[in-house]
């Protein structure tokens, strides 16, 4: 299961690679110019050694000048080469973290409503900020570790090969115990990064809860409650990001030890074997710069372990989004051309996943295009769940529904989206003026006429000019600036500037007081006029001109008639 994990993981990433080979391969080439005085010093430090001894040499002065302006050309070039191997791996990190951002936040937007709902946005948050910031510095681990362990141990290799073969034994004495520390540490590594991320996002999860209830935590006095909360996430992170330092710092110092004692070693056997005339004092000198070069590479590599064990899981973070199986599939679906509003529910049948009670039952429905159709019921009646059904977001288990006809498994709802308008119980807005948010999602060329005509229509007009900026004026997140009501009354505006075909409100006026109710219901009446409305209303008032009301209990349609046939019938309470 694990070598099928990691395959999975070596698949994705260089998935993330596709189309950057050649750059890549360019990097490796300006890497190996750039990096070549340091390459090139050990050989070229012999080599001079070996002149300083060479008394008989007649030339051996102008060899000396001959390396010297080699070693400072190769010096020299380091800087605009080093610039220009900076900027090209820059742009392969960048490229792979803005790919992974785009891709997450286009399957984000693809991935059904009850993912999101199980789902914590916290934990999301730091799936598309921290854990691509890992992953995008993984090519920086390659090009600089394994790059320049790959190079000199080549060079290495090759010339210790030409001077003296058997030196090469020494060489390879380390491999044997870089093996045994990576397999000795890598479990333990990769069990620590992976509970050190699990901490950073279930904290991530409960600062952004902390920031979410802040209000209501004030209200009711529980600010210890929450800080008490938050102070056990922040410290198990303590706690673990302690312990992953804790077992890295074991490994690179058995890596620096170990591979510090085979070093010794090796000087030892060097110096033994010049004593007996086997080697120069340049080889003793040109073999301890090969080794040591070599040693400080292998232990600098085995210290990406913990590195990439960090990048390992955040892979797997950003995987359980990108490979969620939870999605709302419409791509080569039939699109909706035009909307008529015509509804039929044919035995709907749907329980949410995880629950062992259904939502609905044998729902069975015909709504006409222009009727308006109120439901009313007891709490966990099936109310917000037909209106899910309505607008797509949740399928039936069993059952069928038609759009005009046609059956929503078949058809691409994001088209039919595009003429529906919604107000839910709860306001949404974003950052922007006033005329952005009512205007959101409606083409560039909307007049501010159109805006200010849905204003009205909503009886927002009159807050709205008395503001500073008027229309332009500034909202905070969520609209901060403005009451439940006019929140609610700038939403019901948002949903009259699309024009919409099919009206969803599920409690839109249940913000408003009475007063404010009573203005804007003239305006909602007229605004569900020729349009098919589904409403879910918490007070009577509010559908007592509705074509028709839908009375549920437990998922199961239990009455349905007009106002005055229920009233008559005495199924609901007098909608005075």
């Amino acid at each position: 299961m694990n070598s099928n994990r990691q395959t999975g993981l070596v698949q994705s990433y260089l998935t993330l690679l596709k189309g950057k080979w050649g750059q890549l391969w360019g990097i490796f080439i300006v890497y190996l110019i750039k990096h070549s005085p340091a390459l090139a010093l050990p050989i070229v430090t012999a080599v001079m050694i070996d002149l300083a001894v060479q008394t008989q040499d007649p030339r051996r002065f102008s060899k000396l000048l001959f390396y010297f302006a080699l070693m400072m050309v190769l010096v020299l070039q380091n800087i605009p080469t080093h610039i220009l191997y900076a900027r090209m791996l820059s742009n392969v990190m960048r490229g792979i973290s803005q790919q992974l951002r785009q891709d997450l936040c286009r399957q984000l937007q693809r991935l059904s409503l009850l993912y999101h709902h199980r789902s914590n946005i916290g934990k999301l948050h730091s799936k598309v900020i921290r854990d691509i910031e890992i992953i995008e510095q993984t090519p920086r681990i390659f090009s600089e570790q394994i790059f320049s362990f790959v190079c000199p141990l080549a060079i290495a290799v090759g010339v210790i090969a030409i001077r003296k073969p058997q030196a090469l034994w020494f060489f390879l004495i380390g491999v044997p115990i870089v093996v045994l520390l990576r397999n000795q540490f890598v479990e333990p590594v990769n069990r620590s990064a992976q509970n050190y991320r699990q901490s950073i996002e279930s904290m991530t999860s409960s600062l952004n809860d902390m920031l979410n209830m802040i209000p209501i935590t004030r209200a009711h006095g529980l600010e210890d409650f929450h800080v008490h909360e938050v102070d056990s996430k922040i410290t198990d992170v303590f706690k673990r990001g302690k312990n992953f330092d804790t077992i890295s710092a074991i490994f690179g110092s058995s890596a620096w030890v170990a591979m510090t004692a085979v070093h010794v070693i090796f000087i030892a056997g060097s110096v033994y074997a010049s004593m007996k005339g086997l080697i120069s004092v340049g080889d003793i000198v040109l073999f301890n710069s090969m080794f040591l070069v070599l040693t400080g590479q292998v232990i600098m590599i085995l210290n990406t372990l913990p590195q990439l064990s960090q990048a390992r899981e955040s892979i797997v973070s950003v995987q359980e989004v990108l490979n969620s199986p939870d999605l709302e599939e419409n791509s080569g679906k039939k699109p909706f051309e035009t909307i008529e509003g015509r509804f039929d529910f044919l035995g709907v049948h749907y329980r949410y996943p995880d629950t062992a009670q259904h939502a609905l039952v044998d729902f069975s429905l015909e709504v006409l295009p222009g009727q308006s159709i109120a439901f009313i019921g007891p709490s966990g009646s099936g109310k917000s769940t037909v209106l899910s059904m309505v607008l797509g977001f949740i399928r039936p288990n069993t059952g069928t529904i038609r759009i005009d006809g046609m059956d929503v498994m078949e058809m691409d709802l994001r088209t039919y989206r595009k003429h529906v308008g919604v107000v839910t119980q709860d306001s949404i807005f974003f950052s922007g003026t006033v005329f952005d948010n009512v205007a959101y999602g409606q083409d560039d060329d909307i007049q501010e006429q159109d805006i200010l005509d849905a204003l009205k229509a909503a009886d927002a007009y009159d807050f709205v000019q008395a503001l500073p900026n008027g229309l332009y004026t500034h909202m905070g997140a969520d609209g901060l600036k403005f009451s439940g009501g006019q929140m609610q009354r700038l939403a019901i505006a948002r949903a009259i500037v699309r024009n919409p075909k099919v009206l969803i409100l599920d409690e839109a006026t249940s913000s408003l007081d009475t007063e404010s109710e009573k203005k804007i219901q003239t305006a909602m009446d007229r605004l569900m006029k020729n349009r098919t409305s589904f409403i879910v209303a918490h007070r009577i008032s509010t559908i007592q001109n509705v074509d028709r009301i839908v009375i549920l209990d437990q998922g199961r349609i239990v009455a349905q008639g007009t106002p005055a046939q229920l009233l008559k019938n005495n199924k609901i309470p007098s909608l005075g």
